[in-house]
């Protein structure tokens, strides 16, 4: 089903429909895909955590692979989603300007994620959320300053829901028409995002 989809070099995992270990497990487990990272972001060894340095890597010192983005400062997980639930969590406290959410496989690396409809996503800057689709930005009331959000994929329900992990309660939630399969997004200018994948849905939203 993905590899029709996959561009030469574009060595993705396929997730494909949850398998779940235990009645509320959603099966996805991602790196940050180095190959997609913008000359700006630093990786940690273990590709769960981005930096941005604001003056980088000189973009002629990091190989010109078509995977990735030139322009913005983004980079995608590495493992592609085709069907079913999945969940991960996304540390945001050290970071004050960031996008994050899923994007088409293929999605344009000249792009940012959230400038087209091939990406859904939640951004946060000057203090407050908001919903990014297609360039339009709508805010999100009353979301305070969570350190630890979570976003939880419905693939056929075509749902992206933006999570509170402290308060275990859903944040927000957005409708979107999915045309094949997506990765974690992610975009950061200042400080780090750190990614925590392969972990339960918290109890209160597990019938979600």
């Amino acid at each position: 089903m993905l590899s029709a989809l996959r561009r030469p070099g574009w060595g993705l995992r396929g997730v494909g429909r949850a398998r779940a270990s235990g009645p509320h497990r959603r099966d996805i487990s991602f790196k940050l895909d180095e190959r997609t990272a913008h000359s700006s972001l630093d990786l940690s060894k273990k590709g769960t955590s981005v930096i941005y340095r604001m003056l980088g890597i000189d973009p002629t010192k990091v190989p010109q692979n078509p995977e990735r983005f030139r322009e913005w400062a983004v980079v995608l997980g590495d493992a592609a989603v085709s069907g079913g639930q999945h969940y991960w969590e996304v540390t945001v406290k050290r970071s004050q300007q960031f996008r994050i959410g899923v994007a088409d496989v293929d999605i344009s690396r000249e792009g940012c994620i959230g400038h087209d409809d091939r990406s859904w996503v939640f951004a946060y800057s000057h203090r407050r959320w908001y919903v990014m689709l297609a360039n339009e930005t709508t805010p999100i009331r009353n979301v305070g300053n969570p350190e630890r959000v979570g976003l939880l994929l419905d693939y056929e329900g075509r749902k992206l829901s933006l999570v509170d992990v402290g308060k275990q309660v859903l944040i927000h939630t957005l409708d979107a028409e999915f045309q094949g399969p997506v990765v974690p997004a992610f975009a950061l200018w200042d400080g780090e995002l750190l990614t925590h994948s392969g972990v339960d849905v918290p109890k209160n939203l597990r019938d979600s």
